[in-house]
């Protein structure tokens, strides 16, 4: 049987224009569709006017495809994924895999390319906001020196990552009222859609200052800070599962005494107490379910019951039974 073959196109050649708007300040938004020929699928564009833009998506291509985009301005770029895996793939020839109801914040200099792989039936859904150069640097002023540091590691590889993790309860109920299928011309509607968006650069940029923070204070690079955040996610998402520090630190790519060290001084807490702390708090969920002590137990990776109900009634001061009785 002959593999059917990957197409290969700009990201733009996907597209075709449908409906344009020009509202006040300059700010043009639009609206995209997917071609026929290539799948079905909606693109938006809202700009902001003030340096800052969004863009959403949602789509399912008709063959596996790897689409090339182009960008000659330099800038930040916060990324939420809320629908199937994808891979960005880049120059240097390093990939990047961006998982479903995950986020991360990419640098990108004048000069940046980058391909992004994708496969036929999947449902590809994301909410995107673009920040230049000249206004990121204002926003993080304070720290000039270390962001020049990046734009440095941007210039040489032509992007830089900082992964965000999972994206947490209060973003997604924000990114779920962004619009995806139709474009609304309502000035009032729009500029509630711009103060989501603002409220998601604010929180973001509060989040890329405590990195870098760490950073400095941590004398840690992109790499290491990126190894320590795919460690997290690990504990985060597999909690249930016999995780030991030489797993988490292969599948990190990190070295197993700096995961020890930089962990506990960059997290407050080591490897260990952040599972067991993640562990316990999805007990706390499913006690109000109804499911035994035992079958919670199990379920959040304990082998043994009784070990459980001690250390949960360490954490919680009341045993895990008679929590359960509060909610059956």
């Amino acid at each position: 049987m002959v593999p059917e073959s990957v197409l290969h196109t700009n990201i733009y050649d996907l597209l075709e224009i449908v409906k344009s708007i020009k509202n006040p300040f300059s700010r043009e938004n639009f609206m995209a569709k997917v071609k026929p020929a290539f799948g079905d699928g909606t693109f938006l564009w809202y700009n902001l006017g003030n340096g800052i833009a969004s863009y959403t998506y949602a789509y399912e291509l008709s063959q596996d495809t790897v689409a090339t985009l182009y960008s000659d301005v330099a800038g930040a770029v916060l990324v939420f994924n809320l629908g199937d895996d994808f891979t960005h793939a880049y120059q240097n020839g390093t990939k990047y895999v961006i998982k479903k109801n995950s986020f991360f914040i990419g640098f990108s200099s004048h000069a940046f390319e980058m391909k992004i792989c994708m496969s036929k039936s999947k449902q590809y859904k994301t909410v995107n906001v673009g920040i230049k150069e000249e206004l990121l640097l204002r926003l993080i002023a304070h720290y000039g020196d270390m962001y020049a540091k990046m734009v440095n590691d941007t210039r040489l590889n032509g992007y830089a990552i900082l992964e965000g993790g999972e994206i947490d309860r209060v973003w997604m109920h924000l990114l779920n009222m962004f619009p995806f299928h139709e474009m609304d011309e309502n000035l009032l509607h729009i500029m509630k859609l711009e103060g989501h968006i603002m409220h998601l650069v604010h929180d973001t940029i509060v989040c890329v200052m405590r990195m870098m923070d760490k950073m400095n204070n941590l004398n840690l690079d992109i790499a290491k800070i990126n190894s320590l955040e795919r460690a997290r996610n690990i504990i985060h998402n597999e909690y249930d599962k016999e995780l030991s520090i030489k797993q988490i630190a292969y599948r990190s790519a990190i070295n197993e005494c700096y995961l020890k060290k930089d962990f506990k001084a960059y997290y407050g807490m080591t490897v260990y107490e952040m599972l067991q702390t993640q562990r316990l708090a999805m007990a706390k969920q499913l006690l109000e379910k109804p499911m035994s002590v035992k079958e919670v137990s199990s379920k959040v990776g304990y082998k043994h019951s009784g070990h459980f109900s001690k250390l949960f009634m360490e954490r919680f001061g009341v045993s895990p039974s008679i929590y359960r009785k509060q909610f059956h």
